[in-house]
């Protein structure tokens, strides 16, 4: 979609627009004129100028911008007039052009032909005029249009772009398996160790933690597909991490016979620290998947649910 400068007043409101307006022309100007091109700061006074085209004073062009959107009433036709006086009697002029955003319509225009062409009979000087129309086209010709009218658009669609990945890691990190979608997940893993160490801590639901295990086995293959080594690397991180978290709540709640409140405490931190310090690599670890990370933790006998652990889950074995 094809815009215009009257976009700069709906975002920058009257006055940000005529600055940015000033600023658009002085950046076209010096591209088609190259260092011949010169602004001039803003003072009480300025003399007319925006931007001259050679050197005071006696410049080869002077550009005057005005920021009239609406029509050209009395009060804008003597700003105009006031500005080319002043330019007149402080140097000696050859071109003046007035760069305005709007287009004249029929009457405007009659107006100002008749204006200048009296000017140029009284000082010789040639008047032009550089509308909106005009600007617009030759803004097209070098990247200006780009970064004046569309630049927020880009910033606009790489904020969504952002968003979006950020909405795809999350609907990636929901995609989880639960007991529903993994088949007689209560046959699975009967004879493994982590099944065993929870079995002996007297913690009950079970069928939950395979779930968790089954996950983490679905997101370790995941990340090393995609980089082996990378994958590794996390999932050491991960269980490194989530062993110091572990190794801290058994100081705290382990019990001689009873792992629930351990295991209840370690869970509860984990998902505490879920976006935060388990949040590793690209992510491709749920919540669930991290918690799972702790059965295979156990399965290595790497942690347990209760007081001296290793040695109850042999007795419990050995009855059972």
């Amino acid at each position: 979609m094809e815009r215009g400068f009257e976009y700069l007043t709906d975002k920058h409101g009257p006055s940000g627009a005529r600055e940015i307006f000033e600023n658009i022309c002085i950046s076209l100007f010096q591209q088609m004129y190259g260092p011949k091109a010169k602004s001039v700061a803003i003072s009480q006074g300025d003399g007319g100028i925006d931007v001259l085209i050679g050197d005071l004073p006696s410049p080869d062009y002077v550009y005057q911008c005005k920021y009239f959107t609406d029509r050209l009433g009395s009060s804008q036709k003597q700003q105009i007039i006031k500005s080319f006086q002043t330019v007149v009697n402080k140097y000696k002029v050859t071109k003046w052009a007035l760069c305005l955003p709007m287009i004249m319509n029929e009457k405007e225009l009659l107006w100002w032909s008749k204006w200048k062409d009296e000017q140029k009979l009284k000082t010789g000087i040639t008047i032009e005029l550089c509308d909106g129309s005009y600007l617009l086209t030759e803004l097209k010709k070098t990247d200006l249009y780009t970064k004046t009218f569309d630049d927020d658009i880009r910033i606009m669609l790489e904020t969504i772009l952002k968003a979006l990945k950020a909405n795809q890691k999350e609907i990636f990190n929901s995609i989880i398996y639960g007991i529903d979608d993994i088949p007689d997940i209560e046959l699975e893993y009967n004879d493994a160790i982590f099944v065993k160490m929870l079995e002996s801590a007297n913690i009950k639901f079970i069928d939950d933690c395979k779930v968790e295990f089954f996950n983490a086995e679905i997101s370790i293959q995941e990340s090393i597909s995609k980089d082996e080594s990378e994958g590794i690397r996390i999932y050491n991180i991960l269980k490194q991490t989530i062993y110091s978290i572990w190794k801290t709540q058994y100081n705290v709640y382990k019990h001689p016979s009873d792992g629930n409140n351990l295991l209840n405490n370690t869970y509860l931190r984990i998902e505490d620290l879920n976006s935060s310090t388990l949040q590793i690599g690209s992510n491709e670890y749920s919540l669930l998947s991290k918690k799972g990370i702790l059965h295979h933790l156990a399965n290595d006998k790497k942690i347990g649910w209760i007081e001296n652990y290793l040695v109850q889950l042999t007795e419990y074995m050995e009855i059972n």
